[in-house]
């Protein structure tokens, strides 16, 4: 939002959306990363002082010691229904006004096409524009710390890609 806001971003225009995404992907992975490794290693007081992976770990063994542990992955994914983990029948569920009243976000999956897709405000790149953008870029490093958060990169990436392409069509 903050690029859109300073007019750094446009996604309406393909070569913002792809760069916006080679550039920011691995640097958003990592920070989710770090933030995980923070959050399982940081002490819960309630919980004299214990990190959440001490919790699990202590808990675990328990389970394994009184024998409820049994090394049982559970249910295969790929064979659970859409429904898997729901409740119906008696199990309890908000008034029905309160569920009409949800919010529905759109999923892709329910689009006929990108346009619809496009529409409904869901930008999706495909492998072949990515593909094509990292082509175009070549050896160019998006990865490289600027002390901008990447903004600096993600600017130069559009400026090289656009260059190259208008350079191409001249």
């Amino acid at each position: 939002m903050h690029l859109e806001a300073i007019d750094l971003l446009d996604m309406d225009n393909p070569i913002h959306r792809v760069c916006l995404f080679i550039v920011f992907r691995n640097r958003i992975q990592k920070s989710l990363d770090e933030t995980l490794v923070s959050w399982n290693n940081h002490k819960v007081r309630t919980a004299g002082n214990k990190t959440p992976n001490a919790m699990y770990q202590l808990s675990r063994e328990q389970a394994i010691n009184r024998g409820f542990w049994t090394g049982d992955p559970g249910d295969d994914l790929s064979e659970v229904s859409d429904d898997y983990g729901r409740e119906f029948g008696d199990g309890i569920m908000p008034p029905a006004d309160e569920l009409a009243d949800d919010p529905t976000a759109p999923r892709s999956d329910y689009f006929p096409s990108a346009e619809a897709e496009h529409e409904a405000g869901i930008f999706v790149n495909n492998d072949d524009e990515i593909q094509g953008i990292k082509d175009i870029l070549g050896d160019f490093d998006v990865s490289e710390e600027d002390d901008n958060n990447g903004i600096n990169v993600y600017v130069e990436a559009t400026l090289r890609v656009e260059a190259f392409l208008k350079k191409k069509d001249a």
